[in-house]
């Protein structure tokens, strides 16, 4: 019986990962006619019901990306593990299989949690994306509170990476209320997206105006000619970003998302 509850547990995951148009009508062949399915916060129960939602859930398109281990007998069930492919940060899929004979007539999923965090060093790519952000017509928006606490979204031209783990921006107005605000919550985030290559990047951090003169100087060279055009006589500021949060990816493949990031200034506390 053994035997014959792992060869239905590898048809089971051969459906399982099939294209979601063939996904549904394998699946139903392999359920008990009462077979039920659950997961966080969803349930089913009928072949059919369940593998409409196996094969259409958002659990069915993880599925479809992750590697699968062989089918391994636990007790008088069979666990299934997908785990994520190198160079993703997908959750894995933990999938448990419960028999009537040799029927399979319980479907449990659960996710395992989000891979690990790494320390924020933005790759050169990545700096490269935000600096050539505007000339490229990419330009980045960036959302920060007001002194009333109302949430503000503005394209900022002049970002640029700083350092490994920091942005800068050339402000121009020295006590407007970009600046006003930051002096208040230095808390802000910024959004990088290229709608052709699909790039989507996340970053969250505090923000502070630098007096040093240096820093100013560089900050205003390294703004794109059209930013240092509006403030010739350099009466802005220079602003830089500490960065605690950065997460995204550098485009869409078959599979979904590729190139994914996560990073956290303290990784090693999460």
């Amino acid at each position: 019986m053994a035997a014959a509850r792992i060869d239905a547990a590898r048809a089971f995951l051969a459906a399982l990962t099939a294209p979601a148009e063939r996904a549904q009508p394998r699946l139903q062949s392999l359920l008990h006619p009462q077979a039920k399915f659950m997961t966080l916060g969803k349930g089913a129960q009928g072949a059919q019901a369940v593998a409409e939602l196996l094969a259409s859930a958002p659990n069915g398109e993880l599925a479809r990306k992750l590697q699968w281990q062989e089918p391994l007998a636990v007790d008088d069930k069979v666990r299934l593990t997908g785990e994520r492919r190198p160079g993703t940060m997908d959750r894995g899929l933990v999938v448990t299989l419960g028999f009537e004979g040799d029927a399979i007539a319980l479907v449990q999923q659960q996710r395992t949690p989000p891979p690990q965090a790494t320390p924020i060093v933005l790759p050169e790519t990545l700096k490269a994306m935000v600096d050539h952000a505007l000339v490229e017509r990419h330009p980045m928006l960036v959302a920060y509170c007001d002194p009333q606490g109302q949430p503000v979204l503005s394209f900022r031209g002049s970002v640029q990476a700083w350092s490994d783990d920091q942005l800068a921006l050339w402000i121009r107005s020295a006590d407007g209320a970009f600046i006003q605000a930051i002096r208040k919550n230095p808390k802000l985030a910024l959004v990088y997206r290229n709608e052709e290559s699909k790039a989507t990047y996340n970053f969250q951090g505090r923000a502070r105006v630098t007096a040093l003169a240096a820093d100013r100087q560089r900050v205003f060279d390294a703004a794109p000619q059209a930013e240092r055009e509006h403030d010739f006589a350099m009466l802005g500021v220079a602003v830089i970003v500490d960065l605690d949060r950065v997460e995204g990816y550098s485009g869409l493949g078959p599979g979904g998302q590729v190139g994914q990031i996560r990073m956290l200034r303290d990784a090693a506390a999460q």
